[in-house]
C-alpha cells in the first residue's frame, strides 16, 4: 500500500507547500501596502479639495476688494513674470549642460585617460582598475594598496588615484 502521509521527508513534496506559503505571504504584504497607498491617496485628495476651496474663497475675496484695473494689472505682471522665469530657466539649463559637457571633455580625451601629475591618474569613462593597472604597467593589488579607499566596482570618472 502506498504511503499517503503529508509528512514525507522528501523535499519534493514540501516544495509546493513552501512556495504556496511564500506566495500567500507576499500577497498579504502587497495587500497591506495597497491599503496604505489608498489611504494616503484619499488623504491627498481631501487635502487638494480643501486647498481648492480655500483658493476659490481667497480669489472671491480679492476680486471683491480689488478693483478691475488693479486685478488686470496684476494679471499682466504675473504673465510677464512667468515668461521671464521660463526664459531664465531655459538659459540656466543651457548653461548647466555646457558646463557638464566641458567637464566631461576635461576629464577624458577621446576615450583615453588623461594623466594628471607625477604619480597620479585621472579615471576616464570605461576605465576599470585592471585596465588602468595594465596601462601603467603595475598590478591591481598595487593600486589598491596605494588607494585604500577606492572601490574597484564604483570608479568615478574624473577622480584622481595614486599610482606611485
Amino acid at each position: 500500500m502506498e504511503n499517503d502521509s503529508i509528512s514525507s521527508s522528501s523535499s519534493e513534496s514540501k516544495l509546493p507547500l513552501i512556495v504556496g506559503i511564500v506566495g500567500f505571504a507576499l500577497g498579504a504584504a502587497g495587500l497591506v501596502l495597497a491599503l496604505k497607498a489608498k489611504s494616503g491617496a484619499d488623504k491627498a485628495s481631501a487635502d487638494v479639495t480643501n486647498i481648492s476651496t480655500s483658493v476659490a474663497e481667497l480669489s472671491g475675496q480679492i476680486t471683491a476688494k480689488a478693483n478691475t484695473s488693479d486685478v488686470a494689472a496684476l494679471s499682466g505682471d504675473l504673465a510677464q513674470f512667468k515668461a521671464d522665469s521660463k526664459t531664465s530657466f531655459e538659459t540656466l539649463q543651457a548653461s548647466i549642460e555646457k558646463i557638464g559637457s566641458a567637464k566631461a571633455k576635461a576629464t577624458s580625451t577621446g576615450g583615453k585617460a588623461a594623466v594628471a601629475g607625477n604619480g597620479e591618474y585621472i579615471i576616464a569613462k570605461g576605465d576599470l582598475l585592471g585596465t588602468i593597472a595594465k596601462k601603467l604597467g603595475t598590478s591591481v593589488q598595487s593600486l589598491q594598496e596605494l588607494n585604500p579607499g577606492i572601490n574597484p566596482n564604483n570608479l568615478k570618472i574624473g577622480s584622481k588615484i595614486k599610482t606611485k
